[in-house]
């Protein structure tokens, strides 16, 4: 009977982190990128997605498009920090 919960447990896993995957492929708004990726670490899931995510904020980081307002420029501006991109203040 574990050995049964655990590979329900295993498949969920695996799917939900394919449905993640293809959110972060599919989404082309950059702010709804950002949000994703906080939500991830705050989640603490994010070490599963870390090329995912580099990858992501490679993009993100050569781009200002997409950043008018205050919030999305101070997301922008944190997210990019903490992954160590070096972003003018």
């Amino acid at each position: 009977m574990k050995m049964k919960a655990d590979r329900n447990t295993k498949d969920r896993v695996d799917e939900l982190r394919r449905e993640v995957q293809q959110l972060m492929t599919s989404t082309t708004e950059q702010v709804a990128l950002l949000e994703l990726i906080d939500s991830l670490e705050r989640l603490g899931v994010a070490y599963h997605f870390e090329s995912e995510i580099r990858r992501l904020l490679d993009a993100i980081s050569t781009s200002t498009r997409g950043f008018e307002d205050l919030y999305s420029s101070s997301l922008r501006f944190r997210i990019l920090r903490q992954h160590g991109y070096n972003v003018s203040a």
